[in-house]
C-alpha cells in the first residue's frame, strides 16, 4: 500500500522495490509498510514545530525574558526546531541522494548542538546559583556560542571520517532511507555521537548536582523563614526544570543510539515517536509554566532595579552638596 506521503511526496518505494535490502528492508517493511511511522513523525514533528515556535516567540517578545539564561534557552529551542524540521523532511525516505546525505550531516551536527546548549544552560544555572562574578557579561554568551555551535563541528568531522572508513560507498543511500537519512554507521554512532552525548550529559548532571548543593546551602543560611521558603521554591523549580529537559533529551538520544546500532525495529519506532514529541515536551516545560516565566522575569526585574538604584546613587554623588544655612 503506497500512501500519499511516502509515494507522492517522497517517492519512497515500498519494500520489494529494490531500494533497501537486508536489515534495512526488514525495518522498513515492519514499521513503515503503510506509512504509519512516517505519519507519526510528520504529525508529532509538526506539533513540536508549532510548540517550539510558540516558546521561541514567548522568549523573544518579552524583554524581561531576554536575559543570558533566556538567550541560551532560545538557542537550544532554535537548534531543536531545526532537528525536528530536518527529521520530518527525511521521513519516509528521500529520492535525491545528495539531499539525503545533507540531511544526515545536518542532523548529526544539530543533535550534538542541542546537547551542547543544554550543557551551557546548566553551567549558567550553576554560575547563577553560586553567584559567580561576570556570569551575565556579553563575553560569557560569546563563549557559550563558540562552544555550542563550534564543538559539534568536531563531532561531525569525526563522524564523516569514521563513516568513510567503515563504508566503501559513502554516498550509498540504500541503507539510509529507512532511518530518515541518518547516515551514521555503527562506529560513527558510538564514537562520534554516543560518546560526545554521554560526556555532555554527564557534564549537565555535574553542574545540576553542584547547583543543587550550593542552592541548599544558600537558602539554609537565610534567617527569615518566608525568604528561605521563597528561595527554596524558586531554586527547586529551576533545578527540576533543567533536570526534566535533560531527561527528555537524554532519553531520546539513548533511543536513537540504541536503535541505530542494534537495528531493532521496535527501538526505531520508539525513537521516531519520542523524537517527534520531544520538541513539544521541551517547549511546554519552558514556556507554558507561569512560575518558570516568573523566575526569568524576576531576575531581570531585580537586575534592572539594581541598576536604577546604582545609577541614582551615582547621580547623588555627582550632585553638588547644598550649602549649610
Amino acid at each position: 500500500m503506497e500512501t500519499l506521503y511516502t509515494g507522492a511526496i517522497h517517492g519512497f518505494p515500498q519494500p520489494g522495490g529494490g531500494i533497501a535490502n537486508g536489515v534495512s528492508t526488514g525495518i522498513a517493511s515492519s514499521f513503515d509498510q503503510d506509512g504509519v511511522l512516517s505519519l507519526i513523525v510528520v504529525l508529532g514533528g509538526s506539533l513540536s514545530l508549532v510548540a517550539l515556535v510558540f516558546a521561541f516567540i514567548t522568549y523573544s517578545l518579552f524583554s524581561d525574558l531576554r536575559s543570558l539564561a533566556g538567550t541560551t534557552l532560545m538557542n537550544l529551542l532554535a537548534a531543536l526546531f531545526m532537528v525536528q524540521l530536518f527529521f520530518i523532511v527525511g521521513a519516509g525516505g528521500v529520492q535525491d541522494s545528495e539531499l539525503c546525505i545533507s540531511l544526515g550531516l545536518s542532523l548529526q551536527y544539530l543533535r550534538v548542538s542541542v546537547v551542547c546548549w543544554l550543557a551551557a544552560m546548566c553551567h549558567h544555572l550553576y554560575a547563577t546559583v553560586a553567584s559567580l562574578p561576570r556570569r551575565d557579561d556579553p563575553p560569557t554568551y560569546l563563549k557559550y556560542s563558540l562552544f555550542a555551535w563550534g564543538a559539534p563541528l568536531i563531532s561531525l568531522a569525526l563522524a564523516t571520517f569514521l563513516q568513510s572508513r567503515e563504508s566503501h560507498d559513502f554516498w550509498n543511500v540504500a541503507d539510509l532511507t529507512p532511518f530518515n537519512c541518518w547516515f551514521l554507521g555503527d562506529a560513527a554512532t558510538i564514537y562520534a555521537y554516543g560518546c560526545p552525548i554521554i560526556l555532555l550529559l554527564l557534564t549537565c548532571t555535574y553542574y545540576i548536582v553542584k547547583a543543587a548543593i550550593v542552592a541548599r546551602y544558600t537558602y539554609s543560611m537565610q534567617l527569615d523563614v518566608k525568604q528561605r521558603e521563597k528561595m527554596k521554591r524558586r531554586q527547586r523549580l529551576q533545578l527540576m526544570l533543567f533536570l526534566k529537559v535533560s531527561i527528555i533529551i537524554a532519553f531520546v538520544a539513548g533511543c536513537g543510539m540504541a536503535s541505530r546500532t542494534l537495528k531493532i525495529p521496535f527501538l526505531w519506532a520508539v525513537f521516531c515517536t519520542c523524537h517527534s514529541l520531544q520538541g513539544s515536551a521541551v517547549a511546554l516545560s519552558v514556556a507554558c509554566n507561569c512560575r518558570v516565566l516568573k523566575v526569568y522575569a524576576r531576575k531581570s526585574h531585580k537586575q534592572s532595579e539594581h541598576q536604577i538604584t546604582k545609577s541614582s546613587s551615582s547621580m547623588q554623588l555627582l550632585a553638588p552638596v547644598p550649602d549649610p544655612v
